[in-house]
Parts: structure tokens; sequence; C-alpha cells
């Protein structure tokens, strides 16, 4: 079975935990994908300009397909600018500064906190409820990431707490923004329509943002290595950004705030079969917590 015959089987049934599945190998491999284009010699504000763009413009063809349109009213538009800007500009920024003074294994880490102040949010705003199966389900999750990732916690660099007080906004940008899809989510839009608006918003956002980083105009696009990559990872962020936001649409914010429970428990395992890293005992059990902890999690089990 291909990616996209796993998507299509995604959508249909209608599974959290299926799409759940599915949304973390996407975000694992988009992570691969994102390394080896920045190995090339693609730069980071260049990735999230034409990543973004690319991923909206792959889903225009099956917008147009499916008889659909981007909203585009005022209220559309201010949408779509908050969510570029809460999800994905100010944790891009912030991340760039975090991780040149504490290091990236921290950046990597605060991610963790996101399901479980999604899920804090969530209850407090009365969008969800807070029951005793699902709180455990996200506290499983965690307890299996930070196994995952136990040797970059033992990397971090706590020597500057402003800056580890700094990048704790991180996550609580994520979740604020798995929060403000959901309770906005524009009325009688598909995923396919939403998802296709937030990436050329995101795009834009990070373009306008760019200069104040990097060179644009020392972009290079010609080399067939960095062509290829962005193609290729412009492809595989649209499929990711559908599947993302079909995910939030049936299942809610707190479900869909653990791709990166998931992305991770992938990106180990994608390691071990491409580059050879080593399985221990506490990977396999941190995996089972993350799987475990999904199932507890999803919200049709609440009855």
């Amino acid at each position: 079975m291909n990616l996209a015959t796993a998507a299509r089987l995604s959508i249909a049934s209608g599974s959290p935990i299926a799409l759940l599945c599915l949304c973390g190998f996407l975000f694992a491999s988009r992570i691969m994908m994102s390394k080896a284009a920045l190995t090339a010699g693609v730069q980071p504000f260049q990735l999230g300009v034409v990543g973004n763009l690319g991923a909206g413009l792959c889903l225009v063809p099956w917008l147009a397909a499916a008889r659909q349109r981007i909203p585009t009213g005022p209220e559309h538009l201010a949408l779509y600018g908050i969510l570029g800007i809460v999800s994905f500009a100010v944790p891009t920024v912030l991340s760039y500064f975090v991780v040149e003074q504490v290091g990236p294994a921290y950046t990597s880490i605060v991610y963790c906190l996101s399901p479980l102040l999604t899920m804090t949010f969530a209850a407090g705003l009365g969008m969800e409820r807070m029951f005793l199966r699902r709180f455990v389900g996200i506290v499983l999750g965690f307890v299996g990431m930070i196994s995952l990732v136990q040797q970059q916690i033992l990397q971090i660099d706590i020597g500057r707490p402003v800056w580890v007080a700094i990048g704790l906004a991180i996550p609580v940008c994520a979740a604020t923004g798995n929060i403000i899809r959901s309770a906005w989510w524009p009325k009688d839009t598909s995923a396919l329509a939403f998802s296709c608006g937030a990436s050329f918003s995101s795009s834009m956002i990070v373009a306008l943002m760019a200069p104040a980083f990097e060179a644009p105009l020392e972009w290079r696009f010609a080399d067939p290595d960095i062509l290829s990559w962005v193609v290729t990872l412009s492809a595989m962020s649209a499929l990711s950004q559908l599947m993302n936001f079909r995910l939030q649409q049936i299942a809610g914010p707190v479900v869909f705030s653990q791709i990166g429970y998931w992305g991770t428990g992938f990106g180990v395992l994608l390691a071990a079969l491409l580059f050879g890293d080593v399985l221990t005992a506490l990977s396999f059990a941190g995996l089972l917590c993350i799987i475990g902890g999904g199932i507890l999690a999803n919200r049709r089990l609440e009855t």
C-alpha cells in the first residue's frame, strides 16, 4: 500500500488513530527531508517560504477538482493571518534564537509540552472535557516522548535561564494555534480548503520576516539538488498539511496535538531502518507509551 492510498483510506475511514499514525509518519518524514534540504544548501527561511508556498500550489489543483475554493472573507483572511503568526512565524523566529542561545536539544524538547498545554487550554475554555482517561493518555504519551529523547535532555544548556523561559513560548504558541483552528474553523469549509489557505498565508508571513534573518537574493534554486528537495518537500508538506487539518477537524485539538509524539516515534524508527541507529529497550517502551497514550486520549473513547 503506497502513501497516497493510505491517505485516502484514512480520510475515508475517519479514524482519528489511523490519521494520527499517518500524520506522525508524515511529520517525521518531513523533518528528515528538511534536514537533507538544509544540508544541500537551502536556507531555513527559504525552506519555510518555498515549502509552504509549494504546498499551497500542490493543493490548488486538488481543490479545483473538488469544486471547492479557499474562503476569502475578511474574517477568514484575519484567521489565516493569526494562524500564520501564532502557529508558524513566532515559533520559527523563537526557535531561530533559542537554538543559538540554548541549543537544539532544548528547542525540540519544549514541543513535548504542547499536548499538555493544549489539553489544559481546551478544558479551561470548555472546548473538551478533562476526563481521567484522556489525561492519563496525554501523560503516558509525554512519558513515552521523554523516554525517546532522554539523550537530548542531558545535552540541554540551562545556563541561560532567560532564554530557557523564552523557549517555553514555543509550545504555548503551538497549543494556542491548535485551539484557534478548532474554535474558529471556517463554517462549511473543508480541511482541503482550510489547509490550502493556511499554507499560502504562512508562506507570505515568513517571506515578510525573511529579510531580517537571511538575504533572499542569495537563495539558490538553479542547483538540481536544491530544486529537487524543494519540489519533493513541497509535495510532502501539502499532503502533511491536508492530513493534519483533517485530523484536527474530526478529532479535536487534544488528539491533534500528539502529532509531535508520534512524529518523534516514527523518527526513531526511520533512523533505525535507514541509518542503522540502535533501538534500546527504553526506545521500545517509549514507543509503546506513545501508542497507548494516543489510543487513550482518543475522543471517541469518552463514552
